[in-house]
């Protein structure tokens, strides 16, 4: 990388060999202006020099055995001082000053790979610093230590006030290596999560040729880039879009438009990831939107906290999009606790969930974890939440659910498994429920239901490929009685929903690889659990009335005995 600014003469290389390596503050060999020379750090010692605070951040005293050169510049600009053609994993802090009174005032790790290196602005002639060459980690090996003046002209597009013009798609080179750091933010959209450190920057002012979706990155640049996009002119854009490290990989950028119009202009910011800068490219291409054949599901409109849908206990199979992401809004009930499943493959799409008190509900999905009741912010398949409500009163809460807006698609489905949500949820019965073979418990949860049922019951938590069916009584009993491995909290006459009681009372099922009980009779509309009639079995027969308490527990094969989940009972 940058080998450019890495051209000396052939007897500069053979005398920098002959400097003498210093092994520590007090006998730094001394050299000057651009070159480069040799070290070998194997029969180093670890000196643990930090001069001073400012390198013992980040892991920056962990530069295992060290060696020291005493550099002063000899022309004034921007300087890259770097370690790249080192043969292991080398890290380097650099300290203005001579010997052991220097002051750290530089550091990295990886910097061009495994190879560590900064960039200096604003070095005058004469001005001298202290150069640590060590190791990631307690490596050792033979190292390479480089020096290069870029000099002091600087670029033409370093401010969101110059920014160069292009247009339609197209590939652009840029340089950031003596450019500034502006800080422009283009408002509030890029503060977030570390949108704001894009290094030293350099602008395009783009313009749509066509309209369409559009694919803009940073992929063949040469060094960790960041990517910002704003809509509009100038100084006056606002941030729409901004990524680290993209899909491309070697820690270029990458982001789409959709929906973008002939003539719409956006302001384009290529920087740098902690302060890194070097030679790019931008690259911008039409692309056919992966999301365009997605049908929206059941409850859209829901892609803003004012838009939330209302929706209660049970499983649904659903899809969401970066620029569409899902609310959904419901109560839990004081004392109550909600369990929220998003089950999808990461690799299709990154998908988060955030748990929110209503009115404290957040349309950014670049927050992380700010401000959530109970979060879901991991890159791996599914997001798992629960939270216990003890706030002294019900919560209305609201759950957003959305594709990472770094994630490499765009686009994903999943299903929402939803356990404790309701304006006024059931009392439970024999909870937590007795262990089970797979050595959870099996969790039985009820809402409010719009389909065809008057109720609708779901369970999770059970033993994988079990089967079983749900039980109703008029009386509980807590604790219950011993039954094979589990805990019976319903006295009798007991009723079954189960094959015998007829094609509308049975409600058979299996528990799925997520420990869901997924509906194998068809009587649910959501394909979980079971959308409870008003007809009752037999016994107890007859109907259920408004007015009425009835109780309702899970009965399931577990192994070579059997066991159940907690019990519930719903006031109708």
């Amino acid at each position: 990388m940058r080998t450019n600014l890495l051209l000396v003469p052939a007897a500069l290389l053979m005398s920098a060999g002959a400097f003498a390596q210093g092994d520590d503050c007090s006998t730094a060999t001394a050299i000057g202006g651009a070159g480069t020379w040799s070290f070998d750090t194997t029969a180093a010692s670890t000196s643990a020099f930090s001069g001073g605070s400012a390198c013992t951040n980040a892991g920056s005293l962990d530069v295992g055995p060290d060696q020291f050169y005493q550099w002063t510049a000899d022309a004034a600009g921007t300087w890259t001082v770097d370690l790249i053609g080192s043969v292991y994993d080398t890290k380097i802090n650099i300290h203005m000053g001579s010997g052991c009174t220097a002051t750290c005032a530089y550091y990295n790790d990886d910097y061009s790979g495994l190879q560590s290196g900064v960039v200096i602005s604003g070095i005058n002639a004469g001005d001298t610093f202290l150069v640590q060459m060590g190791g990631f980690g307690g490596s050792a090996g033979l190292g390479t230590l480089n020096t290069a003046n870029a000099g002091t002209g600087g670029i033409a597009n370093d401010d969101c006030s110059t920014a160069t013009a292009i247009a339609g798609a197209g590939t652009w080179a840029f340089d950031t290596l003596l450019a500034t750091t502006t800080g422009f933010s283009g408002g509030s959209g890029c503060t977030n999560a570390g949108s704001l450190d894009v290094g030293p920057d350099a602008f395009f002012q783009w313009t749509a040729s066509a309209a369409g979706d559009y694919a803009i990155d940073t992929c063949g640049s040469l060094y960790d880039t960041k990517l910002n996009v704003h809509t509009g002119v100038g100084c006056a854009a606002t941030c729409t879009a901004y990524n680290d490290d993209g899909p491309c990989g070697a820690f270029n950028s990458e982001l789409q438009l959709t929906g973008v119009n002939a003539g719409d202009t956006f302001l384009i910011q290529c920087g740098g990831w902690g302060g890194n800068s070097g030679a790019g490219t931008l690259n911008i291409s039409t692309f056919v939107d992966p999301c365009a054949g997605q049908v929206a599901d059941q409850f859209a409109p829901n892609h803003s906290c004012a838009a939330s849908a209302s929706v209660g206990d049970g499983t649904y199979s659903l899809n969401t999009k970066k620029t569409e992401p899902d609310f959904f809004d419901f109560t839990v009930p004081l004392n109550g606790t909600v369990t929220i499943d998003v089950m999808f493959i990461s690799a299709n799409g990154d998908i988060d969930a955030m748990l929110y008190e209503a009115g404290f509900c957040d349309d950014d999905q670049t927050l992380g974890c700010n401000n959530t009741l109970a979060c879901g912010f991991t890159g791996s398949d599914n997001e798992n939440l629960s939270w216990t409500n003890t706030t002294g009163a019900d919560m209305d809460c609201t759950l957003r659910v959305h594709v990472w807006p770094n994630s490499g698609s765009e686009c994903n489905d999943y299903d929402l498994t939803l356990i404790g949500a309701g304006a006024s949820g059931p009392a439970l019965l024999c909870d937590p429920a007795n262990t089970h073979s797979g050595g959870g418990f099996a969790t039985l949860g009820g809402s409010d239901f719009s389909g065809p049922g008057m109720f609708h019951l779901d369970a999770q938590g059970g033993p994988v490929d079990q089967f079983g069916y749900f039980l109703v009584a008029a009386t509980p009993v807590d604790p219950g009685i011993t039954v094979g491995d589990g805990q019976l909290c319903l006295t009798a006459p007991i009723g079954r929903y189960n094959p015998a009681a007829g094609p509308a009372l049975n409600s058979i099922g299996r528990f799925d690889a997520g420990g869901i009980f997924q509906n194998l009779a068809g009587t649910s509309t959501v394909g979980s659990g079971y959308d409870l009639p008003a007809t009752l079995p037999s016994p107890p027969g007859g109907v259920i009335v408004a007015g009425a308490t009835w109780h309702f527990q899970l009965w399931y094969r577990d192994g070579a005995s059997s066991n159940f989940s907690n019990g519930i009972s719903v006031d109708f």
